[in-house]
C-alpha cells in the first residue's frame, strides 16, 4: 500500500496468472498521486503460499473479498490485470456492490475446451526449463521453488474454466456497476471480439482498445495506462 490523502479515491491494483504485485512497480509511480493504492498476492503467486481451500477463480474471489474487509475499504475502484480482471468481475457477480467501478486490461473471456487447451498446453515447466530458461529463472525470483507447482495448477484452471467458464453472457448482464473493458490491439491471448462482447452484455459496461499495447503488463507503457485510468474516474 502507498500512503496517500485520505479524500483520494482508493485502487486495488490485482496481478493476472503468474505475476504477482511487484509487476506495479511502474504503474504505482504513475498513479502515487492520484489514489490510495492497494496490491496484494494472490495465493500461489509471489512467493504467497497456496490457499489449503484450492486454487482457481472462486478462492482468489474469496482472497480479494478478505482483503477489503480486512482494509475496511468501502466499494473501492479496481484495476485488474488479466486474470485479476476475471476475478474482480467474478467477486462482483458473486457480492453485487463489492467495487465502485471495475477496470481490466488483457482479461480472456472467450474460455471454451480448445482456448482452454491452446493455453495450457503452453504452461509445462520442463518444457519451459529447456526452451525458455530465461523465462524459468524470471518466474523462480518472483514465485520462488513453488513456480512449477503453481505453472501447472495455473494450467489445470484454465481447463476447468474451459469446461465451465465462471462468466458468460448471462452472469455478466447481472453486474451493475460501471465496467471499463480494455485489451491492447497487439494482444495475442485475447481478442477484440471476446472483449468487445463482454462489454456489451455489463449493462454499464464500454470496451476501449489500447494502441501498440502487447499481452504482457511489463511491455504496457505504464504512463500511457494510468493516464487512461485516470481519465476514466
Amino acid at each position: 500500500m502507498i500512503a496517500n490523502d485520505k479524500n483520494m479515491k482508493d485502487l486495488i491494483l490485482l496481478h493476472g496468472a503468474l505475476g504477482s504485485q511487484s509487476l506495479f512497480g511502474p504503474l504505482k509511480n504513475e498513479l502515487t498521486n492520484d489514489y490510495e493504492l492497494y496490491s496484494f498476492n494472490l495465493s500461489g503467486h509471489g512467493q504467497t503460499p497456496f490457499n489449503t481451500s484450492g486454487f482457481g477463480i472462486e478462492v482468489f474471489a474469496e482472497e480479494l473479498n478478505n482483503f477489503i474487509q480486512s482494509r475496511h475499504l468501502v466499494k473501492p475502484l479496481i484495476f485488474g490485470y488479466s486474470m485479476g480482471g476475471y476475478v474482480a468481475l467474478y467477486l462482483e457477480a458473486i457480492n453485487p456492490g463489492s467495487f465502485a467501478q471495475i477496470m481490466t486490461l488483457g482479461t480472456k473471456f472467450g474460455w471454451n475446451p480448445e482456448a482452454s487447451r491452446k493455453e495450457a498446453s503452453r504452461l509445462k515447466p520442463d518444457i519451459i526449463e529447456q526452451k525458455a530458461p530465461a523465462f524459468a529463472q524470471i518466474l523462480a525470483a518472483r514465485h520462488g521453488d513453488q513456480w512449477k507447482d503453481l505453472m501447472e495448477a495455473t494450467a489445470e484452471m484454465m481447463l476447468n474454466l474451459g469446461n465451465q467458464p465462471l462468466l458468460n453472457s448471462s452472469t455478466l448482464a447481472t453486474i451493475q456497476t460501471r465496467v471499463t473493458i480494455m485489451r491492447g490491439d497487439q494482444d495475442q491471448m485475447v481478442n477484440r471480439e471476446e472483449s468487445e462482447a463482454a462489454a456489451y452484455n455489463i449493462p454499464d459496461g464500454s470496451y476501449i482498445e489500447l494502441q501498440k499495447t502487447p499481452h504482457p503488463i511489463e511491455k504496457v507503457a505504464p504512463a500511457m495506462l494510468a493516464a487512461r485510468l485516470k481519465s476514466d474516474r
